[in-house]
């Protein structure tokens, strides 16, 4: 009878698991990544100006003109008060929104605005 190999050996033999592990290996680099980029994103004195309920404006720089796309996914986090070629300014926007906002790769900077409107 042949020595019976365990299971983490079989496991690393096969194929199939092999491409898995390589996958969240990939996904959890990019998750890394995201992280590390945004925090150099957000601009000093944004959130400074807070509302009763916690909430500021900010402006959100993109690296080229905001289609419908990116207009419709800002909304989730703040009001649209307009754009300015590649600017887009949000109110209302929470601090975890910030956050996100800074993790999507298409987001070049995130400031407070320069003047309330």
């Amino acid at each position: 009878m042949p020595p019976k190999s365990s299971l983490p050996r079989r496991a690393a033999k096969s194929p199939t698991l092999r491409k898995i592990a390589v996958l969240i290996a990939i996904v959890l680099a990019y998750q890394i990544w995201l992280s590390v980029q945004a925090q150099g994103k957000v601009g000093p004195g944004v959130g400074a100006a807070r509302d009763d309920r916690g909430r500021f404006p900010v402006d959100v720089e993109l690296g080229f003109a905001p289609e419908r796309y990116h207009i419709l996914r800002l909304q989730m986090h703040g009001r649209i008060a307009g754009t300015d070629g590649h600017v887009v300014h949000l109110r209302g926007v929470a601090p975890a929104g910030v956050d996100e906002l800074a993790r999507w790769y298409w987001i070049k900077h995130i400031e407070a605005p320069k003047s309330e409107s």
